[in-house]
């Protein structure tokens, strides 16, 4: 069977949509106790709708990598199961990371080679699932006594933490610049093209005093490199 078909077959997209509508209700859910709680605390209907407004707003521009990541990897992994990692929790950086870790493990050297089969397939699917909840668990019981550490070090020696937390910072950063870095070719210039758009975007957001534009560099950043390895590639 090509693994294609099995990942686009009729029972993912069931138990995809599942999980994806279980969150949309929770996010109702959310959303009709924070209007209560709003209208407790005297908070004004115009106050209340320009926050969803404004919140809505800022939510589609970020959309858009995630709608491009989605077209990049249904030619790999088929359209259902990304399309519920990257509506809930996932990243395009991580998926790609955590299926090409699956699908290495079990031999092939790369996703939709003619080395993927069904098992391979199903293999980077578990690896994506089950290597990314242990951050949220170790947040639910970890992140109080983690902050009060925080609090005690930064008292002792402010200035010795914030060099740990940027050392930790770039060592995570580097885990998705480094390959791109030694690959060379196409990886490297569309990072070199997203870094000028970034500093571009950036400065112009500075000297033109555009409120909107500083919120959206990073986003309009990384369509533009999309943008270019896409062309670049025709």
């Amino acid at each position: 069977m090509n693994p294609l078909t099995l990942a686009n077959a009729g029972i993912v997209y069931i138990v995809c949509a599942v999980v994806v509508l279980y969150v949309f209700i929770l996010c109702i859910i959310y959303l009709r106790h924070g209007l209560q709680r709003a209208k407790e605390l005297g908070i004004s209907r115009e106050t209340i709708r320009s926050t969803i407004r404004s919140s809505a707003g800022f939510s589609i521009a970020p959309s858009i990598p995630i709608i491009l990541a989605l077209m990049a990897m249904m030619g790999v992994l088929g359209i259902p199961f990304p399309w519920m990692r990257l509506s809930i929790i996932g990243s395009f950086q991580y998926e790609l990371m955590t299926a090409n870790i699956g699908a290495s493990a079990m031999g092939v050297s790369q996703l939709g080679s003619s080395q993927m089969t069904p098992q391979v397939l199903s293999n980077a699917f578990w690896v994506m699932t089950l290597g990314i909840p242990w951050g949220m668990l170790l947040a639910i019981f970890t992140m109080r006594k983690f902050s009060t550490g925080l609090d005690k070090a930064r008292k002792k020696d402010a200035t010795k933490l914030t060099l740990i937390i940027t050392a930790l910072y770039f060592g995570m950063l580097s885990v998705f610049v480094g390959p791109p870095l030694v690959q060379g070719g196409l990886p490297l210039y569309t990072l070199l093209v997203s870094a000028a758009m970034f500093l571009l975007l950036n400065a112009l957001a500075k000297k033109s005093k555009i409120g909107w534009l500083s919120d959206y560099v990073f986003t309009f950043s990384m369509l533009g490199g999309m943008v270019f390895s896409v062309l670049f590639s025709l």
